[in-house]
């Protein structure tokens, strides 16, 4: 149990989200809050965050008159996200072993309030498919290379192959990504967690943002199929590196659509 204010304790849980492996995967952890919104102030929940010190945690708000609606708030250790991918995840199939969702035998509707707006999920037994909210904006000044590299420097021997500036993308407003285009498996192996903030970061007026940069190779296109394979990591100072990063990949995987997308591309 987790102290919230005098007298009042809030009951949490911790989850291993992307694994079927107990303590592999991306951690999450719930905080499951007795009373209304607003009760528990930014400053108790972001102490609750960095005292976990994972990469996100989730303050999941009491159940409302209606049975199909949660409201929840994502902190990272230094500061509250408006959406994220793995807490969205986490968060739905836990529910989906609460009490409320007990009944396997049908599907049901659940909406989840996000800051970055709602998101329509349905349940069935202990499988929760979600429709994740996006606001895509392509950042007029990408992010130049010799940013990327005062970052990681262990790309400092590939230099050379990639001096073109990366992309800046939000999924939604307050959650952005540079986007690095590696030659190779290899170059991808060798970032290292203990990297520098990103500098020279030029967001478009009113989308001051968490932004993390978000490496990333492609291993096979198959353009009959239309298929890409790509190998990925995202590393940030204040969070470290994620095992899989749901908001990354959709900022990722639509600003490939938005280059070359066709219909029915995965």
């Amino acid at each position: 149990m987790a102290q919230a204010r005098p007298n009042v304790s809030v009951r949490y849980v911790t989850l291993d989200v992307f694994t079927k492996e107990r303590f592999k995967g991306n951690p999450l952890a719930i905080v499951e809050l007795p009373f209304e919104e607003g009760s528990l102030d930014q400053q108790a929940k972001q102490r609750i965050a960095c005292e976990f010190n994972f990469s996100e945690t989730v303050f999941l708000y009491p159940q409302s008159s209606e049975a199909s609606h949660r409201t929840i708030d994502i902190f990272t250790p230094t500061e509250e996200l408006p959406f994220a991918g793995h807490p969205t995840i986490g968060t739905l199939v836990y529910l989906c072993m609460s009490a409320s969702f007990a009944d396997e035998s049908k599907e049901q509707l659940l909406t989840l309030q996000t800051r970055a707006g709602p998101i329509n999920a349905t349940i069935s037994g202990h499988t929760a498919a979600a429709s994740i909210p996006h606001n895509v904006r392509l950042h007029k000044k990408p992010v130049p290379w010799r940013s990327v590299l005062n970052a990681q420097s262990s790309l400092g021997n590939v230099e050379a192959a990639l001096s073109t500036p990366c992309p800046l993308v939000s999924i939604v407003k307050g959650m952005t990504f540079v986007l690095v285009k590696l030659p190779s498996v290899e170059y991808l192996a060798a970032l290292t967690a203990s990297q520098a903030p990103l500098d020279s970061v030029e967001w478009d007026q009113g989308w001051e943002s968490f932004t993390a940069p978000y490496f990333y190779t492609i291993i096979s296109e198959d353009e009959e199929a239309k298929h890409i394979t790509m190998k990925v990591r995202m590393i940030e100072p204040t969070v470290g590196e994620d095992a899989a990063t749901g908001s990354a990949a959709s900022a990722l995987s639509t600003y490939l659509a938005l280059q070359k997308g066709t219909a029915g591309s995965t």
